[in-house]
Order: C-alpha cells, then sequence, then structure tokens
C-alpha cells in the first residue's frame, strides 16, 4: 500500500502530533523519498524517535520500510528516467537513493549497539589471548577486513574460514582465552554457525555480529553486535553497516591500548625495511601508522589509551 494510502487508512488511529506529523510529511512529497530518519524529524519539527513511533503506526516495521514506500509511489508515478530528470543538483535519484540509504544504515547501526555493549566487546579484544573471525560468502570480505585492522592494531587476530581446509588442526588452538568473531546475515551460512559451536565448545568467547536477536549466530554467542540492513532495493547487499562495526571496534581499541602504538611503529619499521616507503608513487610525507594513531587521539577518538570511552566514530551527516 502506498505511504498516502497507509496515513488514510490509519490517520483516525493516530495521536493528534502524529497527525500533524503526518499532513506535514504529506506537504514533503517527494523529498521524503531520499531523506535520513534524522533530515525527516528536523523537517517536520520532532525528534528521531517521534519519527519512529510514527512509522510504526502507520503499519511499517520502521522509517526505512516507510520511506521506501515513498519511493515506490515516486517511481511508479514518474518512473525511474522522470526522477533522474526531476533531479535539481547532478546526482541522480539512484545515487541520491544509496547515499541516503547508507547514511541510514550507519545511524541505525550506531542506535542499535549500546555503547556500554561495545565497549565491553573491546575489552575482550584488548585482553583476548588470539582473536578468530569468521565469516563466509558475502560477509567473507567483511571477515578479512575487521581481521586485518584488528591484527594490525593487536597483532592478534586472524580469518577462520573453511578454505584453509585444515579445520581440524586450527582448532587445536582454540581455547578459554581466545575470542572468536562470527559475522552473518540472511540466508545463514551453516559454515559459520558450525565453526562458531565449535568455538565455543573449545572454550571461547563467542562475539556475534549480525541483524537480529533470532539469528541463529546471535542464540550461539554470548555478546552480539546488530547491524542494520538495507530494505531498499537499491542498496539490499550493502555491507556499510558491517564496515562501520569493524571501524568502531578498531577505532575504540586504538583509543584504549597504549600497546597498539609498538605494534604501529613495528609495522612502519617493516614497511621501510621492505622498501615501499620508496616507491615513486609514495609521498614520504604522508604519515605513518603510528602518526595516524596519535592524531586520532588528539582529534578526540579516544580520551586517551587508557579511555573507557566508548564512542562511535563520527560520520559526516548527509
Amino acid at each position: 500500500m502506498a505511504f498516502q494510502d497507509q496515513v488514510s487508512a490509519n490517520f483516525d488511529q493516530l495521536t493528534v502530533a502524529q497527525q500533524d506529523l503526518a499532513r506535514r510529511a504529506l506537504e514533503l512529497g517527494e523529498r521524503m523519498a531520499f531523506m535520513t530518519s534524522r533530515q525527516l524529524a528536523e523537517a517536520v519539527g520532532q525528534s528521531d524517535a517521534a519519527i519512529i513511533r510514527f512509522a510504526k503506526a502507520l503499519g511499517y516495521d520502521g522509517f526505512p520500510e516507510m520511506r521506501d514506500a515513498v519511493r515506490a509511489r515516486l517511481l511508479d508515478e514518474v518512473g525511474s528516467s522522470g526522477m533522474r530528470q526531476s533531479e535539481t543538483s547532478d546526482i541522480s535519484a539512484f545515487q541520491q537513493a544509496l547515499v541516503t540509504s547508507g547514511t541510514s544504515l550507519i545511524e541505525e547501526t550506531e542506535r542499535l549497539n549500546a555503547h556500554g555493549k561495545i565497549s565491553a566487546v573491546v575489552d575482550l579484544l584488548i585482553s583476548a589471548r588470539q582473536i578468530f573471525v569468521t565469516g563466509h560468502g558475502t560477509t567473507y570480505p567483511m571477515a578479512v577486513y575487521l581481521a586485518m585492522h584488528l591484527r594490525q592494531s593487536l597483532d592478534k587476530a586472524q580469518v577462520f574460514n573453511i578454505e584453509h581446509g585444515d579445520l581440524a588442526d586450527r582448532f587445536r588452538s582454540v581455547g578459554p582465552q581466545d575470542v572468536f568473531i562470527g559475522i552473518g546475515y540472511p540466508r545463514y551460512l551453516p559454515y559459520t554457525t558450525d565453526i562458531l559451536k565449535l568455538a565455543r565448545e573449545a572454550g571461547a568467547t563467542v562475539v556475534a555480529i549480525t541483524d537480529r536477536g533470532s539469528s541463529p549466530l546471535a542464540r550461539i554467542a554470548q555478546h552480539t553486535l546488530y547491524v542494520a540492513r538495507a530494505s531498499s532495493a537499491s542498496a539490499w547487499w550493502s555491507q556499510l553497516g558491517t564496515m562501520f562495526i569493524a571501524d568502531w571496534l578498531n577505532a575504540l581499541v586504538l583509543a584504549r591500548d597504549e600497546t597498539t602504538i609498538t605494534h604501529l611503529r613495528r609495522s612502519d619499521e617493516e614497511w621501510k625495511r621492505l622498501g615501499h616507503w620508496k616507491n615513486d608513487s609514495n609521498n614520504a610525507r604522508e604519515p605513518s601508522l603510528e602518526q595516524h594513531r596519535l592524531r586520532g587521539l588528539r582529534n578526540g577518538n579516544g580520551k586517551g589509551p587508557n579511555s573507557s570511552s566508548a564512542t562511535a566514530p563520527r560520520h559526516p551527516r548527509k
């Protein structure tokens, strides 16, 4: 059902404030199709929470589904070519939809995870003997991304997947002092869940990065971080939320563990020994890994090596 029809069908059941919000949202017309929940809240003079309650009062699961209904009606009326022609900027409607969807994914992922929950996982990572990350299918690149950055920061992370062909041998080194991170979304692949089950049986602390509490990964894990997933046709495959969680974890590890500076300094030294910094395409004035980390602390990514704050990396609002 189109957004306008959904409003009409449920208008009498809305509160007075929600009825006023509905009128103002309808006045925005097609502009609402490319707004984040925060932008809509500012446009109608309401809070983010009020927008979410409004969407649910209309029968939607949340703001993204309500916005998708507005987009669907717009496509029906003018078609994708008409949407592009109606743009006043040089960004196409499709590109704008991607930007809006990506911004929304990051904002909603931040809201899904209490700062204390993120902080607890960071403490586990810092104190762990080893960190293993598993992910298969479309989440495999995310497992590599997270493991690579944690290895750079903490020097004890690696990908643990079926592709190595030696799972039985590798599980010999998994124990109670280790942290095992699994990443998975529908359709949940059994490779990831089977590995997490065995890791927990081996005594490792299991952390899931997934989309919902009913996920098979969440049922295995002692700690779960939730990632918002895109429902729009333009970005249903997006992994921006997963990358945001990975960046959030790594940023806090860098800010709170003073040993990371030693690891980064050693990496800088090895890059120099390899001779890569002498390549013509590299600028000698480019900051080293150690300098990047120190700049991050000065710019507010953490209050210092021993900071207990758990602040998400700031992303520019679109």
